[in-house]
């Protein structure tokens, strides 16, 4: 069986990803980024933010995902 399309791209910014997928602010706070109050949340791409706060964007990417099947 194909594996499905990821619905988060590493390139969405953090603002884009919450209005769409609401849900996905449970796994944001599972990883300490405040992004919903975060001015950067508007221009950020998920793998920049991901780095510039140390973490691994694969991992923070399949966790979002995982939160919107």
């Amino acid at each position: 069986m194909a594996q499905a399309a990821a619905k988060i791209t590493k390139d969405m910014t953090f603002l884009e990803m919450l209005r769409s997928y609401p849900e996905t602010a449970k796994v944001l706070k599972k990883y300490n980024l405040a992004c919903a109050s975060c001015m950067g949340a508007q221009s950020e791409p998920i793998d920049l933010g991901a780095i510039n706060h140390g973490l691994d964007p694969e991992q923070l990417l399949a966790d979002l995902n995982a939160a919107v099947k």
